[in-house]
């Protein structure tokens, strides 16, 4: 402190009040504070300039404030990421048994003119980013032909109460996922239908489809089955691109918003939540292995 007259030093530091609050406390401000000791309440310079709510702990049920709504992360990041898990679902649902299927068929019939359509379209549609996709089919399907909208903007209801908005933005999901999953399951079945018990049960007298479905299917799924486990994580994550081209209000524009604006505790509890789901996805691979594969539960 300087003397009468003389201008007064000040400083700057962070501390944490009883009321769980990170404050700025400017020392010899202008800013008049009464502070507490053992002789009393003393009269000084300086005071709290900001504060900044602490969570008590992703964990115990407390995310945080939004530093840019300035309410509760708990009271919009679970509507966001419910919003982002029925549209990461309902295309998980579509896109895996058809891919599965699709890759099979062009496995089985090698070289032939459904493998090299399967084949094309499956790498054409997942080297194309989704933004140019979702850009296309809005194009095509909302501004040319009006026959859906071109956004997935709604309010507070949930998304599966206007299942139109939902069109286009499943349909990008799709054609993206689909085309990487058909290529692997095709690679896989082909490789199984080369291998040696296979050419085994065929000198065995066994029907082609019985071979294929009683010997070759099982093995050839270990692969897909990865991949599509693994792809969940693209899912999730790929999900901002998506959300952001067509607004739809989910946890991949909710994260987006974070990082713009640097909410530091929507972001961190926002990537945790889809940590949360990389790794379930990945113990849900490993539990589908020793269906696949009985020799995994035993090793």
């Amino acid at each position: 402190m300087g003397e009468e007259g003389q201008k007064v030093e000040t400083y700057t530091f962070w501390g944490v009040d009883t009321q769980n609050r990170a404050v700025l406390w400017e020392k010899g401000a202008d800013i008049t504070a009464w502070t507490y000791f053992s002789e009393g309440w003393v009269k000084g310079k300086g005071g709290a300039a900001e504060y900044i709510p602490l969570s008590k702990g992703f964990l115990r049920g407390d995310p945080g404030i939004s530093m840019l709504t300035g309410q509760p992360v708990s009271r919009s990041i679970f509507t966001r990421f419910r919003n982002s898990m029925v549209l990461a679902g309902i295309t998980f649902v579509i896109v895996m048994p058809l891919a599965l299927l699709l890759g099979i068929i062009a496995g089985v019939k090698e070289g032939s003119l459904t493998d090299r359509i399967f084949s094309t379209g499956g790498m054409t549609f997942s080297v194309i980013p989704e933004f140019t996709t979702g850009i296309f089919l809005i194009l095509v399907m909302a501004v040319w032909l009006k026959l859906v909208p071109g956004a997935a903007v709604f309010a507070e209801e949930a998304p599966w109460q206007n299942l139109e908005m939902l069109i286009l933005p499943l349909l990008t999901l799709t054609l993206v996922e689909l085309g990487y999953v058909i290529r692997i399951t095709r690679a896989s079945m082909v490789e199984v239908m080369r291998s040696s018990y296979v050419r085994t049960a065929f000198l065995k007298g066994l029907s082609f489809w019985r071979v294929v479905f009683k010997h070759a299917i099982r093995n050839a799924l270990i692969a897909p089955i990865t991949v599509i486990m693994l792809h969940v994580r693209w899912l999730v994550g790929g999900l901002v691109i998506v959300e952001v081209v067509f607004g739809y209000p989910g946890l991949g524009t909710y994260l987006l918003e974070a990082a713009l604006f640097k909410d530091v505790n929507a972001l961190m509890s926002g990537t945790m939540l889809m940590v949360v789901v990389c790794v379930g996805a990945q113990l849900v691979a490993d539990v589908i292995y020793t269906f696949l594969n009985p020799r995994i539960r035993y090793g």
